[in-house]
């Protein structure tokens, strides 16, 4: 989301990179080496988060956070440089807005930050980090012009609640992102892969809720966040009779939930395009903990009449295939994408 401090400079050149991903049901280091022209997964390791030290989109016990990390980096010897790490998208004011083309580089500067910003910030600019990244012009249906620019921000609340957990553990933040963009940076293959035109839906599910993100080549479209995670999925298992028709009716009940919330982003982003119509959502791809749930992707392929895969971060950065087990690898992908982001 926002360089932390102005030392992005100095990440230049480095051969490793450090991500952590703080989350209500793990912590995860995932560190990333340049091998040549590739890259190697010099260490991926987590533990579970103590109960109630991350809920609500922020760090409530960072003491407790830090303990962990602490001990994940004694007991896997890690050699910590600076890191990245994120913030849930449900915290962040993503926007992706059009200004007039001519603007030079320090006026879009001045203008997003100092102007537009405001516009969609629900609390003070003066509480707010902000950030920007100007992406390709593009000409509106009435033939002008414009500069794609996509706003990000935050509470300093929010993004210090992180910072203190890591400063507790040792650990300098150089980089604070979004999860879901972490995440669009692992997968940066295989979007490269999706037909001109063709959108895909990138559903990021958390202990707590799940992000939905529609990317039109990569890039944010729309975003919404469900109150329904791996949290509600376990509590269906667990709140039935111990026989396997209780259990598989109750948790196809929270699927369909699920389902019904995806498809109702898909309306929403499709009723968007109020001038023109916007570009078809060709997939659905399930990443985070909860894409590991047996048979999602296929009851969801039927739900939503699309297809759905789970992601796989590891083949598509061109790790080692034995590096981590096939089913477990769509939960690293926000803790690689951070990794990513520092080299």
């Amino acid at each position: 989301m926002t360089n932390v401090t102005s030392a992005l400079a100095a990440l230049l050149g480095l051969k490793s990179g450090m991500g952590v991903e703080i989350a209500p049901e793990q912590i995860t280091i995932a560190q990333l080496e340049k091998r040549g022209k590739g890259l190697g997964l010099k260490h991926l390791v987590t533990a579970p988060t103590p109960a109630g030290a991350v809920a609500g989109g922020r760090v409530e016990e960072p003491e407790a956070v830090a303990e962990v990390l602490r001990d994940l980096i004694a007991d896997h010897r890690l050699k910590p440089g600076p890191v990245a790490t994120a913030i849930p998208g449900r915290e962040a004011v993503i926007r992706l807005i059009r200004l007039p083309a001519d603007l030079q580089a320090d006026e879009l500067r001045e203008v997003v930050l100092n102007q537009e910003a405001e516009l969609y910030l629900p609390f003070s600019r003066n509480d707010a980090f902000v950030d920007f990244q100007p992406l390709a012009a593009a000409v509106d249906p009435d033939g002008v012009k414009r500069q794609e620019v996509l706003l990000v921000a935050a509470q300093l609340s929010v993004v210090n609640s992180y910072l203190e957990a890591l400063r507790r553990a040792g650990l300098t933040a150089r980089v604070v992102d979004i999860a879901s963009f972490a995440l669009v940076r692992a997968l940066r293959e295989p979007l490269a892969q999706v037909p001109p035109g063709a959108a895909v839906a990138l559903v990021l599910l958390s202990a707590d809720d799940t992000e939905i993100s529609i990317l039109l080549e990569g890039v944010p479209q729309f975003s919404r966040t469900v109150s329904l995670g791996t949290r509600e999925f376990r509590e269906a298992l667990e709140s039935t009779l111990d026989l396997p028709s209780f259990k598989a009716a109750n948790l196809s009940r929270v699927l369909g939930d699920l389902a019904d919330e995806i498809q109702r982003s898909l309306d929403f982003y499709q009723a968007s395009g109020t001038t023109a119509p916007v570009p078809p959502v060709a997939q659905v791809l399930l990443a985070g903990n909860g894409a590991n749930v047996r048979q999602i992707d296929e009851f969801l392929r039927q739900r939503l009449a699309l297809p759905v895969s789970r992601v796989d971060p590891v083949t598509a950065l061109g790790l080692p295939e034995i590096s981590v087990p096939p089913g477990l690898r769509s939960g690293f992908g926000v803790a690689l994408g951070l990794a990513l982001r520092i080299l």
